[in-house]
This record gives C-alpha cells, sequence and structure tokens, in this order.
C-alpha cells in the first residue's frame, strides 16, 4: 500500500528504482553486468558507473574471445597475427601493407598519409607493394582516377622495370590493362572489358592453382592467366605501372573491400578483434539511445539548444555525469570549477536517471573511441549504423524506421525541400547520437571517424552507376546531408573535411554511365546528317539570289544531297531525330533526382541560420574555404599551369549547381535593383575593397600602380578616408622612413580583411602550410573549446549581400578557371560527330557509284581488262564497305555520347541558368565601363539586358535607342575632354587610363573600368561563346528568353571595349577582338552588331581603321573584310571556288567558329553576310576624318605591300627547290600565311575604294596626300598583277607553285590573288564617279612601270594563257555585272594605254630619258627639293619623305618642295 500511495504522489519507491536499474544494466550492457548486491538506495546508479568503468573492457574481451570462433558466412578467415606482425600461411611481408616508395620506377607520387594512392609523373611508372604471397587465394583492389593506360596486376621481386616497360612485360609478372583492354605477360592479348574513371578493379590471384582472375565493380571479367608459375623461389608482388597524369586508389585490405570474392583474403588482415568490440559496444550504445528517447524525467537530449534551456536546478545533476573520475585516459573532461558541489550533500550526491545514463554513455563512447581510430573499424561498423539512422537499409544493420519512411517519401518527391525539413525537424536518434560523440570523444579522435566516413562515401559515389537510377549516388549524397543535419557536425565537415583529402565537389559529379546502360534509354542511335549547309542562310543573300544577281547560289542543294536521300529519307530521319531527342528527355528525368539532392546539399553548405555569437554559420565558413578552393584549383591553375587540377568535368557540375543555388537563393532575397533578375556585382565592388578578386591582375595592371596612378578619381567616388585607398598609403617607421608594402588593414571588418596584397602567385603557392592546431590537453572539453572560439572574430551570421558578391565572383572565377575545358571538350565530342558523318556520307556516296559502275560493267562477253578492272572494283567495294561499318561504329558511340551530353549536361534548365549568369556579369561589366548606359539605369530602374528599338519587358517597357546616344572621335577632342581615353598615360596623371567623369552622383568614374579583374571579362566571354556556339544549335539558343536583345547588349560592349586603351592586359585585349570577330562570321550576330547605337559603332570603326603600323593588325583587318564579305567582287562564296568542287561547300564546325581568331582563320569557309550599315559607318568616318583617313589607307597600302613582297620572296625561295621532301613545313606554312593575310588586306583596300574613292583623287579628302596614296595603289595592285600574271615578272613561279599542291597551300590561286584586285580596279574607275577623277587614276595606272595590258586579258580570258584561269570559268561566283565592269575598265585602260604609246615618238627615246625621274624612269622630274634643287618626280619624293626630310642625292636637309617645268630641267 506504501508503495501505492508513493507512486500516486510522485515518490519513487526504492525498490522499484533498484529494479529499474538493473534492468537498464542488462537492456545496455547483458546479464554480465548486473551487480547482485547493488542495493544501496542512494548510491547505486554511482556504484553501476564505477563497475562499468572497471569491467567493461574485461567484459568486451570474454565476449569477444567466446565469438571468435563462430566466423561469419562469407567472412575472411580470422587470421593469427599479433599487433605488428601477420604470420598467415602464403604472406610474407609487415602488418600494415602500402607502396614501397623505393621500388618505384620512373616518376610517380604518392598521394595522401596513407600511401596507397599514386599518380604517374613520366611515360610510365611502375610500383609495387610491401607485402608479398607465395601460397593461398589473395585479392587486392584499385578505384581508377582516370581511364588511361595503366597495368594493374602482379609481380615478383626479380622483375626490373623501366620507363618503357611495367607490370606484364616481364617474364614473372602478369597485369591487365582496361585501357587498352588487353592481357600482359610478355605476349599480350584481348581480355576483359574498358575501364572507366571510378570503376573497382579486383585482381585476385590463386597461387595453389596457379590461376589469375580480374574483376569489374564485382563482375569477373573471366580467367585471365591459368597457368602461373609458382612454386619455391617465388612470391607476388601487387604492382601497378601508370602513364603519364594517370591516377589510382588502392585498397590492399585496410578498409572493407567494395566488391569481395568469396574465398579470398586480402593481404593487410582486417582487425576482427577491434570490429567484434565495435559491434558490441554499439549495441549497448544503441540501447542507451533508446533509454534516452524513453518519455521519462529527461525531456530533451543533450544538444546545445537544449543546454541553453535547462534550469538551474539540474546544473549539478549534469555536473554529476561529467565530472565521473577516469585517471589516465585521455578522453576524461576538465571538472568545471563553477559547479563543484558539497560533498556532504546526500542528496545531491544521488545520481539522477538522465545523469546515470550519460556516464554509462561516456564510457561506452569512451571505450569505443580506442576502435574507431582504425579506418576499418570506422568503416565496417560505425558508417553503416549512421547510414541505419538516417533510413538506408545497410546489411544487417537496424534501420531507424521513422527514418527510413522519411527517405522514402523524400524520394517520391524528388528530394524537394530537403535542406529545409533537415534543418527543421533533424532525426533525433543520430542527433543524439552524434552528440555524444562530439561530447565524450577527442575531439581529433572524431575528426579523423569523420574524415574515414566522407572518403567511403566518396569512393562508392565515384563508382560507374549500373543503371540510370543513381541510387547509390543519392544514396551517398544523402548519407551526407543525414550527417550534417548536425550544426556541429556540419561546421566541422566544412571546415576540415570537403576542402581537405575529399572536396565538396566530387559529390556534384554526375557521370556518364557505360555504353550498356546508355543503350537501354537511347532505343536507336542518330546523328545529323550531311547538308551543303546547316544553319541559317543570310537573308540578304537569298534575296539577291531571288533577284538573280546571283544566278546559282552555294547555299542551294547540291548533287550530294540527292545522294544522302539514298541513304534514308528525310522523313525516316525526322522520326528518328524525334525519338533521340524523346530518349534524351528520359535521361534528363532520370537524373533529375540525383541533381536535385545535390542542390539540397549545397542549400545545407548554405545554410546562415545557424550562427552564432559564439560560432559562424555554415555558410560563412563555406565562403571562407571556397575562396581558398578557387586559388587552388582555378587561380593559381591560370598563372602557372594553364590547367585545372579538377576534372573540368567535375568542375561543370560543380559550377552547374552552384549557380542552380545561387539562383535560388537571388530569387528568394535579391538585393540591389529590384528590378534586375540575375545576380550581379554592382560596379562599387571593383574599387571598394569588399572583395579581394583573388588578388589577380586588373584590366588596367597590377593593384597598386592603379591605386596610386587614379588615386583622385578613387577619392571622388571612395572619400578620402576609405580603407581600401588607405591600405596602400606608405607606413612611416619611427626614424622617418618609408616602410615597403601595403600596410595593413583595419581591424574589425570582416570584409576588408582580405583585400589584395602585391604577391606572386609562385611564392604563394609555395607557402609552407600553416601548421596544424595541435590536440588538446587531457581534461580539455569540448565545451570548452566552443568557449574559446566564441571569442574569435567572425563568429555569426555572414551578411547575406557580401555573400552574394563572394558567391558570383567565385562562380566566374571556377568557369573561367576551369568548367569552360568542358565545354570545350564536349563541343569537340560533337565536331567530330560532324566530321565522321561528312566522311560516311562521302563513303556511301562513293559506294553507290562503285555499285553503278560494276552493275553497268555486267555480262559475260567482257574482255580480259575489263575482269581486271572488275575485279580491282570489287575490291574497292569491300574496302569501301569495311570502312562503312567502322565508322557507322564510331557513328553510334557518338551518338550514346552525345544523347548524354544533350539529356543530362546541354540541358534547358543549364542553358537559361547560364543566360541569366551571362546577362548578369555583361550588366556588371557595361555598369562599369560605359557611364551612359550606368546612367540610364539608374533613372529607369532597370537592369541590364539591352536594349533596342521597340520595348523589352527586361527593361520595363524602355529602349536602348532612349539613350539618344552621340558619337564624338577621340582625334577630334583634347586630351583634356571629359570623354577621351588617353591613349599614352602620364605617371602621375588622374587620367592615365582614362577620365575621372564620374556619373550618378560619383556612383562610378569611367577610368575606374581599369580596376575590373581580368577573369570577369574573360568569363562573359566564355560564357556568350558557350551558349552561342558550343550549345548551339544542339540547345538551340534562339528559345533563350531575350536572346536577341542580350546579344545586342555584349555587341554594343565589345565594340566600345575591344581596342579600349583602358585596358592594358594582352590576353584580355586579344579575347575581345576575338569574340568580336566571331560575331561577325554567322548573320545573327552580324545583324546584332548593326543594331549597336551609334557610339559603340563609331568607336569600333575608329579603332578598326586606325593605322596598322605598332599594332596586332591582322585580326582587327580580319573583322573588317568580314563586314564586306558578300559585296566585293567575286566574294560571296563560302568555299573557295577553286576548291568547292574538291572539298563541298559545307558550313565550318563550331570549332573553327569559336573565339580563336588569326590570320590561318582567313583560309576557313565562311559564310558571306555583309553589313550595309557597318560599311556607311566607315565611309562617314573616312569622309569626316581626312587625316586618319590618309593615314589609314597609307598603313594599308605599306602592310598589303610587305605581305606580298614575302609571299612573292618565300615563293621564289621554295621555286629554288625541286624536290617537295626538302621543303620545311613552316616554309610552306608561312608562306601560305603570307597569302592569307595578302588576300584579306587586298579586300579591305578594295572596300576602301569602294567607300571613299576620292581618297585618290581629292585633296582634302586626304589631307593633300592623294598624289602619293594614288601612285601606291596603282604600283601595288599592277605589282600583284605582274606577278602573277605575266610569265616574265614571276608568274611562272606562281604557276608552278599553283600546280605542286603543296600542304597548307590550297587556297593559293589565280581566282583568290586577281579577284581583290580585279575588285579595286571596277571600284577606282566606277563609271559613277567624276570624270576628273576616272582621268587622273586612269593616267596613274597607265603610266605605272609595272602596267601590262596582258595580265588584265588573263583574267578575262584573252590571252595565250586563257586556258590557265579566266573569271568567266567561275560563272557561279562572278556575275555578269561584275564581268562586264571589269571589261569596261580593261577597254578604258587599253584605249588610254594605246593614247600613250602613241604619244611617244618612235625616235625620240633617247631625248624622253633625259625627262624622266632617275628613281623610277617612269615618271617625268617635274618637282625639285628646296634649297639644294635636285629633281625628281612628285610621287617618288612624296614617298620619300614619309621616311626621310633629306635629299636624295646630296643629303641636305629638305625645307620645302615646289614643282617645275620637265623641258626646263
Amino acid at each position: 500500500m506504501m508503495n501505492v500511495l508513493r507512486s500516486m504522489f510522485g515518490v519513487c519507491s526504492s525498490s522499484a528504482e533498484k529494479g529499474e536499474v538493473h534492468d537498464t544494466i542488462r537492456r545496455v550492457f547483458g546479464n554480465e553486468m548486473v551487480m547482485k548486491d547493488n542495493t544501496d538506495r542512494h548510491f547505486q546508479r554511482s556504484k553501476y558507473v564505477t563497475h562499468i568503468r572497471e569491467n567493461l573492457p574485461k567484459m568486451l574481451d570474454a565476449k569477444v574471445m567466446s565469438h571468435k570462433t563462430k566466423a561469419k558466412k562469407h567472412a575472411p578467415p580470422v587470421s593469427d597475427t599479433t599487433d605488428s606482425t601477420d604470420d598467415r600461411f602464403g604472406r610474407i611481408g609487415p602488418k600494415i601493407v602500402v607502396f614501397d616508395a623505393s621500388t618505384g620506377t620512373g616518376r610517380l607520387v604518392l598521394v595522401g598519409d596513407e600511401r596507397v594512392s599514386v599518380q604517374g609523373l613520366s611515360s610510365f611508372a611502375t610500383i609495387r607493394a610491401t607485402a608479398c604471397v607465395y601460397g593461398g587465394k589473395w585479392m587486392y583492389e584499385v578505384q581508377l582516377g582516370t581511364k588511361g593506360i595503366m597495368q594493374i596486376g602482379w609481380c615478383t621481386a626479380s622483375c626490373i622495370f623501366s620507363m618503357d616497360t611495367g607490370v606484364g612485360d616481364t617474364a614473372h609478372s602478369y597485369a591487365y590493362d582496361g585501357g587498352r583492354v588487353r592481357k600482359w605477360n610478355v605476349a599480350t592479348s584481348p581480355y576483359g572489358q574498358a575501364w572507366l574513371p571510378g570503376d573497382v578493379i579486383g585482381s585476385c590471384i590463386d597461387l595453389d592453382k596457379g590461376i589469375m582472375e580480374f574483376y569489374r565493380n564485382g563482375t569477373s571479367m573471366g580467367l585471365a592467366f591459368e597457368k602461373v608459375t609458382h612454386g619455391a623461389g617465388l612470391a607476388y608482388f601487387p604492382a601497378v605501372s601508370l602513364a603519364m597524369q594517370e591516377h589510382l586508389y588502392a585498397n590492399f585490405g585496410h578498409v572493407p573491400f567494395v566488391f569481395p570474392v568469396e574465398g579470398y583474403a586480402a593481404l593487410q588482415a582486417p582487425p576482427n578483434r577491434d570490429c567484434a568490440r565495435a559491434a558490441l559496444l554499439f549495441k549497448s550504445l544503441e540501447a542507451l539511445l533508446d533509454e534516452l528517447a524513453r518519455p521519462s524525467d529527461m525531456k530533451t537530449s543533450l544538444t546545445a539548444k537544449s543546454s541553453k534551456a535547462k534550469s538551474d536546478t539540474s546544473k549539478p545533476e549534469e555536473e554529476v555525469a561529467l565530472r565521473i573520475h577516469s585517471s589516465g585516459s585521455v578522453y576524461t573532461p576538465r571538472p568545471s570549477p563553477h559547479t563543484l558541489v558539497d560533498p556532504q550533500n546526500t542528496e545531491v550526491k544521488k545520481m539522477s536517471k538522465k545523469a546515470f545514463l550519460m556516464s554509462l554513455s561516456r564510457l561506452v563512447v569512451v571505450e569505443l573511441g580506442t576502435t574507431l581510430r582504425m579506418s576499418y573499424v570506422v568503416v565496417s561498423e560505425l558508417l553503416p549504423r549512421f547510414r541505419g539512422l538516417i533510413g538506408l537499409k545497410t546489411r544487417s544493420i537496424h534501420v531507424d524506421q521513422h527514418a527510413a519512411e522519411f527517405y522514402l517519401k523524400c524520394r517520391d518527391e524528388n528530394f524537394t525541400g530537403l535542406a529545409a525539413k533537415f534543418l527543421a525537424q533533424p532525426h533525433p536518434r543520430l542527433c543524439t547520437m552524434l552528440d555524444l560523440l562530439w561530447t565524450f570523444l577527442d575531439e581529433s579522435a572524431l575528426c579523423d571517424v569523420l574524415e574515414h566516413c566522407v572518403v567511403r562515401e566518396c569512393l562508392l559515389y565515384d563508382l560507374v552507376s549500373q543503371d540510370m537510377y543513381f541510387n547509390q549516388q543519392m544514396e551517398g549524397v544523402f548519407v551526407l546531408c543525414g550527417l550534417m543535419q548536425h550544426r556541429e557536425t556540419r561546421h566541422h565537415l566544412v571546415k576540415y573535411v570537403f576542402f581537405n583529402k575529399i572536396t565538396f565537389d566530387n559529390f556534384l559529379n554526375v557521370k556518364c554511365p557505360d555504353d550498356t546502360v546508355l543503350r537501354t534509354v537511347i532505343r536507336k542511335p542518330w546523328w545529323q546528317r550531311p547538308t551543303s549547309v546547316h544553319g541559317e542562310t543570310d537573308p540578304r543573300i537569298a534575296e539577291m539570289t531571288e533577284k538573280g544577281t546571283i544566278k546559282n547560289s552555294p547555299f542551294s542543294p547540291t548533287s550530294t544531297d540527292k545522294i544522302s536521300k539514298l541513304m534514308s529519307t528525310a522523313q525516316d530521319d525526322a522520326a528518328l531525330e524525334a525519338q533521340y531527342r524523346e530518349d534524351c528527355n528520359k535521361i534528363t528525368k532520370a537524373i533529375a533526382p540525383l541533381e536535385q539532392i545535390q542542390l539540397e546539399f549545397l542549400l545545407l553548405l548554405l545554410d546562415n541560420t545557424d550562427g552564432t555569437n559564439m560560432v559562424p554559420s555554415t555558410r560563412k565558413i563555406f565562403l571562407e574555404k571556397f575562396r581558398r578552393y578557387i586559388m587552388d584549383n582555378c587561380i593559381l591553375d591560370m598563372r602557372l599551369f594553364n590547367i585545372s587540377r579538377n576534372s573540368p568535368a567535375i568542375s561543370w557540375c560543380c559550377h552547374s549547381r552552384l549557380l542552380t543555388a545561387v539562383l535560388r537563393l537571388w530569387s528568394e532575397n535579391p538585393i540591389g535593383n529590384a528590378g534586375h533578375a540575375t545576380p550581379h556585382l554592382p560596379a562599387r565592388t571593383f574599387i571598394d575593397g569588399e572583395l579581394d578578386f583573388y588578388n589577380v591582375d586588373r584590366l588596367g595592371g597590377v593593384l597598386p600602380f592603379l591605386v596610386r596612378t587614379l588615386r583622385q578619381d578613387l577619392v571622388g567616388v571612395l572619400g578620402e578616408d576609405n580603407p581600401f585607398i588607405q591600405s596602400f598609403e606608405p607606413n612611416y617607421n619611427r626614424a622617418g622612413g618609408i616602410d615597403t608594402g601595403v600596410s595593413d588593414m583595419a581591424a574589425g571588418s570582416p570584409g576588408l580583411a582580405t583585400l589584395p596584397q602585391v604577391i606572386s602567385s609562385m611564392a604563394r603557392f609555395m607557402h609552407p602550410p600553416m601548421p596544424p592546431v595541435p590536440n588538446r590537453t587531457t581534461g580539455e572539453t569540448a565545451l570548452a573549446i566552443k568557449g574559446t572560439r566564441s571569442m574569435m572574430p567572425g563568429a555569426g551570421s555572414i551578411d547575406i549581400r557580401s555573400a552574394y558578391l563572394r558567391l558570383v565572383d567565385g562562380l566566374l572565377a571556377l568557369y573561367h578557371g576551369a568548367a569552360i575545358k568542358h565545354a570545350e571538350k564536349l563541343c569537340e565530342l560533337r565536331d567530330n560527330q560532324l566530321d565522321m558523318a561528312d566522311c560516311l556520307h562521302d563513303i556511301e556516296h562513293r559506294i553507290y557509284t562503285v555499285t553503278t559502275e560494276l552493275k553497268a560493267a555486267g555480262g559475260e562477253n567482257i574482255s580480259e581488262q575489263d575482269k581486271i578492272r572488275k575485279q580491282l572494283m570489287e575490291g574497292m567495294l569491300k574496302e569501301l564497305e569495311r570502312s562503312k561499318s567502322v565508322y557507322e561504329e564510331k557513328l553510334e558511340a557518338g551518338a550514346l555520347q552525345m544523347g548524354w551530353v544533350i539529356g543530362a549536361i546541354w540541358t534547358k534548365q543549364r542553358q537559361t541558368e547560364l543566360a541569366k549568369h551571362f546577362s548578369g556579369t555583361l550588366h556588371s561589366l557595361r555598369l562599369s565601363s560605359d557611364p551612359e548606359y550606368a546612367t540610364h539605369v539608374q533613372y529607369a530602374q532597370v537592369a541590364s539586358k539591352e536594349i533596342l528599338p521597340g520595348k523589352s519587358s527586361l527593361l520595363g517597357g524602355t529602349s536602348y535607342a532612349s539613350l539618344q546616344l552621340e558619337y564624338t572621335s577621340s582625334s577630334d577632342q583634347s586630351p583634356q575632354s571629359p570623354t577621351s581615353r588617353a591613349t599614352t598615360p602620364r605617371t602621375g596623371s588622374n587620367s592615365q587610363l582614362g577620365s575621372s567623369n564620374h556619373t550618378g552622383g560619383q556612383e562610378f568614374a569611367e577610368s575606374l573600368f581599369a580596376f575590373v579583374p581580368e577573369y570577369h571579362v574573360d568569363a562573359m566571354l566564355e560564357l556568350c561563346n558557350t551558349l552561342r556556339l558550343y550549345m548551339h544549335p544542339t540547345i538551340p539558343v534562339q528559345q533563350i528568353p531575350e536572346w536577341e536583345e542580350l546579344v545586342v547588349s555584349c555587341a554594343a560592349f565589345l565594340c566600345a571595349e575591344f581596342a579600349d586603351q583602358r585596358i592594358v592586359l594582352a590576353s584580355t585585349r586579344e579575347s575581345l577582338v576575338q569574340t568580336l570577330a566571331s560575331f561577325a562570321t554567322q548573320p545573327a550576330t552580324m545583324r546584332a552588331i548593326e543594331r549597336v547605337p551609334i557610339k559603340q559603332q563609331m568607336c569600333m570603326v575608329e579603332e578598326l581603321v586606325r593605322p596598322y603600323q605598332n599594332r596586332a593588325w591582322a585580326q582587327s583587318n580580319w573583322v573588317l573584310v568580314r563586314f564586306w564579305h558578300g559585296s566585293g567582287f567575286g566574294f560571296r562564296h563560302r568555299q573557295w571556288p577553286h576548291l568547292a568542287a574538291r572539298y563541298g561547300d559545307r558550313e565550318p564546325t563550331v570549332n573553327n567558329l569559336g573565339a580563336k581568331v588569326d590570320a590561318g582563320l582567313m583560309s576557313q569557309c565562311f559564310g558571306p553576310c555583309p553589313s550595309e550599315v557597318i560599311q556607311a559607318r566607315i565611309k562617314e568616318y573616312l569622309a569626316t576624318h581626312p587625316t586618319a583617313a590618309a593615314a589609314y589607307l597609307n598603313s594599308l597600302l605599306s602592310q598589303l605591300n610587305w605581305a606580298f613582297s614575302e609571299f612573292i620572296t618565300m615563293m621564289q625561295e621554295m621555286d629554288r627547290v625541286s624536290v617537295d621532301a626538302h621543303l620545311e613545313s613552316r616554309q610552306i606554312k608561312l608562306c601560305a600565311t603570307c597569302f592569307d593575310l595578302y588576300h584579306g588586306l587586298a579586300r579591305a583596300l578594295e572596300m576602301t575604294l569602294h567607300l571613299a574613292p576620292l581618297l585618290l583623287t581629292k585633296p582634302e579628302a586626304c589631307d593633300n596626300q592623294n598624289e602619293l596614296l594614288l601612285g601606291r595603289t596603282c604600283q601595288i595592285l599592277m605589282a600583284v598583277v605582274s606577278r602573277v600574271c605575266i610569265r616574265g615578272g614571276g608568274g611562272a613561279s606562281f604557276a608552278r607553285l599553283v600546280a605542286r599542291g603543296l600542304p597548307d597551300t590550297d587556297r593559293v590561286h589565280y581566282y583568290v590573288a586577281l579577284a581583290p584586285v580585279a575588285g579595286c580596279l571596277i571600284r577606282m574607275l566606277d563609271s559613277k564617279l567624276p570624270p576628273e577623277h576616272l582621268d587622273r587614276v586612269t593616267k596613274a595606272l597607265v603610266m605605272e612601270p609595272l602596267f601590262r595590258m596582258d595580265g588584265l586579258d588573263l583574267m578575262l580570258g584573252k590571252s595565250k594563257d586563257s586556258k590557265v584561269f579566266s573569271f568567266y570559268k567561275y560563272p557561279d561566283d562572278v556575275t555578269f555585272d561584275e564581268l562586264k565592269a571589269l571589261e569596261i575598265v580593261a577597254d578604258r585602260l587599253r584605249v588610254a594605254r594605246e593614247a600613250v604609246v602613241r604619244s611617244k615618238s618612235p625616235g625620240s627615246s633617247g631625248a624622253q630619258s633625259d625627262l624622266l625621274c632617275t628613281i623610277c624612269y617612269a615618271r617625268p622630274a617635274d618637282t625639285a627639293f628646296v634649297p639644294c634643287g635636285h629633281h625628281s618626280c612628285r610621287a617618288c619624293i612624296m614617298q620619300h619623305l614619309l621616311n626621310s626630310k633629306q635629299c636624295f642625292f646630296c643629303k641636305a636637309d629638305i625645307d620645302t618642295v615646289r614643282e617645275i617645268e620637265p623641258a626646263n630641267n
């Protein structure tokens, strides 16, 4: 009755309490630990704690010994090992098996402290392990990091390897190579399967039977060797050989095998005793978790949040649990001096149930810590239990039912909102276990434990998926998300794991499965069939065709299209393509759950709600680590190695997921202008020091130089006391001297704590790492460490704006440094598909032709010669069929890979996100470079994208035409003009790189554009090329919302900045002009250039027609010619007319359309897309700037003369070598390059003469240099005609070069050389020009000493060599009107020449010669020097005065020149 009353009134019965304690011990530890004599009412729990602390190790040892003989099924046999040796039969060597560095051959490196990961650094490097076997059945596993040439197997100690021979190349070594799919033992033969990165290769050797077998991802590839030599004196070591940059990770048994093979033992014995102890301890710990979860007087588990809410009365009870003595243990917490209690108080001494359970947990965890020091125990015992607590099934481990239901529900929802669910409602059982581990385990030991778990999950994640569902990969990321729901674990993983041995981006990769898996999804591979023209047709060319200006357009279908219809009809091909696209969409849907859980994983890393005044938030820690990650993998690689240390595929996926996360966070909480929907950097970010931009160079040069030079502009924007400006001020020491270097930043400003320091990248790379934090001493608790960390700066959440800026900046660096390489690789894959499809098309055409001829040659009564011919054709047909099968096989394999690219990489979502990234980056650059654009955005309160006549939703209904921009040439302005840009900055000048014209209330100065980091511009251009060239047309770019407006905005930036004097970095200037050149290769982007406002257009024109001296003019001249392509004489072809019949007229691949534009690109086949708008701008500029026009034309003629002279010189040198094999390839390429340069310059001259023909005859149009320009123009044109057409003038050498057909000289032809000359003559002598102009030009041409009428006759087919060349032979390329115009020019010149000849008396040649110029002997000496009086012709004098101011003859200084009458000489 008394017990009942006590129960009713809440008073515990002592007997019931004692029974409950016994039951708890029995459930946790079993009957062995129950104390029958423990009946003390007050100290029963305390005695149990003491008893268990003293007897727990003995109990564990007893249970392990009792279960030692009960081996599990399929488990490796228990080894007879000690702590230092392994004495199993058939094995020799140390207990711990690693790679033996002393046996390495060639250059290689062992990665990591475990010495089981190796990378090759030479052509072929070999290394073997430290243990060997001579009997029994043994195995080891290797996980591949790459898929190249590697030989994996076994060798004996007597094998000697070299840089050329590896494992399998000697008598007693055996190896398998999945890169070449062969096995090796001196000789080689086909074996196995092709391997992929991430594959696990199991190498098994049975020395009882003498056989060797290899496994790939747990599947046997069959017996490799059946007669392995074994016996006395032979012991085999595991050995691997690797080619350059190949790497792998070996497992000799230090962790459980991923795919164990029954009956085979690991070389390193598993720690079975420790595993058994850990299993027993985990069983007790799980029982304690159940006890802690029971509804009782314990309200909450020991978490950081609940510990704050504890009442003061519960503190003594907690302290009893934490102050349990354990002498000699490194895990003993330090007693707190603030909560010491009176030992005489029995009520306090009495231990509560919660304190009792926590004390038991401490004993179990401390004992568990000794076993968890081994990675094998962590992987085999702890990790499966983590997975079970998260809800994943793992062998016989108990799975938490609530967690399992949660996992299934999340998977059904494709893991949407997983991060928010984990943060809002973490799994209590898992978090309690992690709380216990963090509280009672040594922090360094737990760090190693978590690292082992993550490394194992990464290795499993890296396996190639065996299906299209990626279950194993999703489970791996889910495990990480489950662990990160615990705050302290999440912080630790971000600090010490995800950016150390295993980087977080490994879990963001989506690896392509095997072809066998792809074939289950893609029913029938499809590839694009070749046609005459791919892509869009220029509408102006189509209009010309309709009018009949072009009789037979090269864009029209050819006979090859008719042959392609024999292969498959257009309807069948369209249906097959639709089916192929449908299968690609299946791939997209299949990987969507994996991409979503990767996104949730990143959102957990970017959580900003868990920061307190003691610890920083996860996002803050992540951003600091992410900065170092970008430095190591992108910035340093750009500076030093020009390669990324990470795989480009991983970097692409990492950039993709991070961009998705940033866009989502931005949409939830945008900053700055609410009208802009994409993340971008404000212009002030480039100058205010909030970001250090990884200490890279800025567009204007190094940072200290820019700060000193543009200090006044910075002060005008930021203010005199800005920390960024002050950081570059000199420091004065006590002696009055100035300290060198950069001053330290003011403390207490996290945003300014990492301002750029000018340290060389090599020194930063070679700087030794910071020493690791030493382990804490005995008695130091995790709570004490938290107390000290609370004092460290940077605690709390990070500012949202600062986080966005760092993420966007890091994304640009990541894309430019690594991700773009993967896009280029995928584009190359697609272009190879197109090339192989072209080859297959040609083969099918040949098969059709040969088959037709065989049918026509059929019959019985045929001659012997016809029989021989028939046999040859039958043999040819067999070879063609064999070639066809090879190409079809390669195309099918490539189509499978392209299916994965379309379905998983180049998706519509990825395209949309890249377009937003591109838009935001372009917006940032235009804000900092264009004051009018910034003002327009500020007043319109809209964001970036352009900007066209008409209305745009992105601009809120406004248009870029509303800017009313006007153009003023810099040549018409004084150096102090506010809008001018100084070309030659002076030290100390505030306008060294631009003006200080502040806009928007001094929000930004135009000159400060020089502070923009170089990789921002490069990344913007690469994003543009990715969308426009790489992904398109596989993913049509037209489906991007308002793509045309975005392209016009980019074109405006290119036109204005491709030659901006504020940009001094040569690499950035080159990238800008290359991208502008690629814009000029396609009609759509050419139209975008035409829609650019006039100011940017005129900036581009001014730079393009700037004199060619002292600058890289080849690329800009090529851009100039693109505006003319389609308007010149016979200049409407895609392929050179003389090569069209041989190579066809197909559109070039995207690789040729990319940003790499150089002189050699002039020979590529680009379709015509002339721009009358830009031509009108050039005409306007030349008409309004006579001095600049004269300088441009003069420099153009100089470069044209140089290019043609160099070509002629090298052509003559090659002509002297009769044997083609004796010619150097470099010499041939230089000759062809000079010819390409000549053609481009000649076309530019043709356009100039068409737009401004009066430059040659009107003094006011060319600053009184018309006579000089006219003479030089006639001279170079007639020199080309003479050297090419006239046998005695060099035409014979040209004819022989054309006939030789040397490599790289296929475009050297009469058509290419003479068409620009014909166009120039037609433009100079256009009948619409004034008569006085025509007379002067005609006279200058016929009076030119090199003038030869028979050269013009050759062009028109009227000479003796008309069989060699004539424009009439190219009716599809030269129109009737053009030929008629050329006939008119030739007739006019013929008449004028005859008149000159008739005017000369036959017997007066000697007398006339006295009146001729003594320099050229072609013109009358009508000009004299003053004061010396020596005379010559005006053309020779004017040309001489360009280079010298002294007389030809007496070297006297010339004051001026005067005209004289030839008869008065």
